[in-house]
């Protein structure tokens, strides 16, 4: 099974945390916020995942 995870966006309403860079990487608990998705899809015994970037 693919598993396919959407990171688009600016994180406008992020700001200032996302000036320096993209919200999925912000850390919470020293992860970033895209770790946590991973894992999840990982968890679920999805093999293959694809990242869909934009802005």
């Amino acid at each position: 099974m693919k598993g396919i995870i959407l990171h688009g966006g600016h994180g406008t309403r992020l700001r200032p945390l996302t000036h320096t860079g993209p919200k999925q990487l912000l850390p919470i608990a020293n992860k970033p916020m895209s770790e946590y998705c991973i894992e999840s899809i990982k968890e679920a015994g999805i093999t293959e995942i694809a990242i869909i970037v934009g802005g």
